[in-house]
């Protein structure tokens, strides 16, 4: 009897014509594979697609992991006596037929501006980019053209990797428009001054959607946790790269800072468990004070957005830990105070706990 083969999971989770993609198509798929890029590029290997493995590991502008999958691909494939194609080989990508479109993200700030990069790549391999920053209560706020070569544009996003902990994140290009869309929206609603030039970017920048498209969170299909479970974990979430600088507005923090500065005459003396409880208690009441119904469901618009840079990142547990955290940050229905949520809390612990080191150096 003839034992039957198993089929590996990575090849059965993509449909055949992906499997099947030839290099030119390879790089789009990838990108709209999103999180399982290099899923999508294990199947490759196994299925001995050597065009596409080979046409990704030459792109120096496609997602890092599935790069970084493809490179090590080369290797494996060869071990295996596959052919891998010339001109890939030399670190080339074959010619497309059109211009590429192609997205990137990268997360808000705690006050609420992002920015998204959509290229172009012609024929030659070189990229036509805008560079659009977007921010709550504004709308656009501006838009820089550009051109770079796809060794440009990876050295770019390395650098800000560099600063900031986390690259650009690769997005569907469709929601990138249709973010950008809303964001123009905001500027005639807010009646805040659209960004010079921007119709020379038409063709990039596109037309919205009728339908906003599926975000990029939810089309992961991730597992999530019970939200118990994510909330006791969600405190941990600001040493993030992309949660770390969010602080509660300078006005916010600074009453949490003459609140406690009232009570130091009737903390002298007192030990340090009871000076730490009557601290907690402040910061509870600054926390339930500054997060209102409004900022709570305008911080958990950005949780999720910042939930697209941990996928990227391959970390895929505390981007579910982030949107069940965002969902239950955004939602005022079941009274659960935004205090016992570790998550805000952790804005004013961090914040007091950055001006507690501040005044704790010695002067000069």
């Amino acid at each position: 009897m003839t034992k039957a083969k198993t089929v590996p999971s990575q090849v059965s989770a993509f449909a055949p014509d992906w499997l099947q993609a030839d290099a030119e198509r390879a790089r789009a798929l990838v990108g709209e594979a999103g999180e399982r890029g290099a899923d999508l590029v294990g199947a490759w290997i196994a299925c001995k697609n050597a065009a596409a493995v080979a046409e990704v590991a030459a792109d120096d502008g496609a997602p890092t992991a599935a790069r970084k999958a493809a490179r090590g691909g080369i290797n494996v494939l060869k071990s295996r006596g596959v052919a891998i194609p010339e001109r890939a080989r030399e670190g080339r990508a074959i010619v497309p037929s059109a211009a590429t479109y192609e997205a990137w993200f990268r997360p808000p700030d705690a006050a609420g501006t992002s920015a998204f990069t959509l290229g172009a790549r012609g024929p030659g391999g070189r990229y036509r980019l805008v560079d659009v920053i977007i921010k709550d209560g504004t709308g656009l706020v501006s838009a820089a053209g550009m051109e770079m070569s796809r060794t440009q544009l990876r050295e770019t996003f390395e650098s800000i990797e560099q600063r900031f902990g986390h690259a650009p994140a690769a997005v569907p290009i469709a929601w990138a428009r249709s973010r950008i869309a809303a964001a123009r929206a905001e500027n005639s609603a807010e009646g805040t001054p659209v960004p010079l030039g921007l119709e020379q970017h038409g063709d990039l920048l596109g037309t919205a959607p009728a339908s906003a498209p599926l975000h990029p969170a939810d089309e992961a299909g991730l597992a999530l946790p019970a939200r118990d479970v994510a909330l006791a974990r969600s405190g941990t979430l600001h040493a993030e790269p992309e949660l770390r600088g969010w602080l509660p507005e300078p006005a916010a923090m600074q009453q949490l800072l003459r609140d406690v500065d009232q009570q130091k005459d009737a903390l002298k003396g007192a030990d340090r468990a009871a000076t730490e409880a009557k601290v907690g208690t402040f910061i509870e009441r600054a926390t339930d004070a500054y997060f209102t119904a409004e900022v709570r469901a305008k911080t958990a618009f950005r949780m999720k957005d910042a939930a697209i840079s941990l996928m990227a990142r391959g970390e895929t547990a505390r981007a579910a830990d982030l949107i069940v955290t965002a969902r239950a940050a955004g939602s005022t229905d079941d009274g659960t105070p935004a205090h016992e949520i570790p998550f805000l809390r952790g804005f004013f612990e961090k914040a007091f706990g950055l001006a507690a080191a501040r005044a704790a150096r010695p002067a000069g």
